[in-house]
């Protein structure tokens, strides 16, 4: 055989180039994808991308009032003289008794209603409900300590939508529902109430 068949039979047997080299960013794409990875990753071992400690389903956490909300906090509540000093100051130099707001407002294109909330052995005032939130305080339904509770609504003529972390919607119904809620209790009364 000669050196010119040699050669032409070789580059039959070898690949052919196209000319086509990886499409233009893919290797822009190929450097975000690794850290996004190596993010995704840092955050699972780190326990950061790991959800509430109460996170199930149908769980939705309650949001504590500040010390500086208490004021008007207590304004939405129905309470005696006694119970209004166990949430505004200490006792025996400990902290105040914790509050958690809510707020209501009707669905969308549904005529406003009136609810009560209960939150243990609390009875909230019947609150109107309408397109405009309202702002309600409620006592947590449970000891603070235990971070989880269940608070209940009764609903009159018409549905509503709780905020929660997620939301809690109450349908049109005329009776009493109830849903699973959780918070993050704090031993600190700084950290916890501001």
């Amino acid at each position: 055989m000669t050196q010119d068949a040699q050669e032409t039979q070789a580059s039959r047997s070898a690949p052919r180039k196209t000319g086509r080299g990886a499409p233009p960013g893919m290797g822009l794409v190929a450097a975000i994808a690794v850290i996004s990875g190596a993010v995704c990753w840092f955050g699972l071992a780190s326990g950061r991308a790991n959800p509430s400690p109460h996170a199930a389903p149908n769980v939705s956490d309650l949001t504590e009032v500040t010390e500086d909300e208490i004021a008007g906090a207590l304004s939405t509540m129905s309470l005696s003289n006694a119970a209004v000093v166990q949430f505004r100051e200490a006792k025996d130099g400990g902290c105040p008794r914790p509050l958690a707001w809510v707020s209501v407002v009707s669905p969308p294109g549904e005529a406003g209603s009136r609810i009560r909330l209960i939150s243990g052995t609390y009875f909230s005032p019947v609150f109107e409900v309408s397109a405009t939130p309202v702002r309600i305080a409620l006592p947590f339904p449970a000891p603070y300590d235990t971070g989880h509770g269940v608070l209940s609504a009764i609903a009159v003529g018409g549905g509503a939508t709780i905020s929660l972390i997620p939301s809690w919607r109450v349908s049109a119904q005329n009776g009493r529902t109830t849903h699973a809620v959780a918070w993050h209790p704090t031993k600190n009364c700084g950290a916890r109430n501001g």
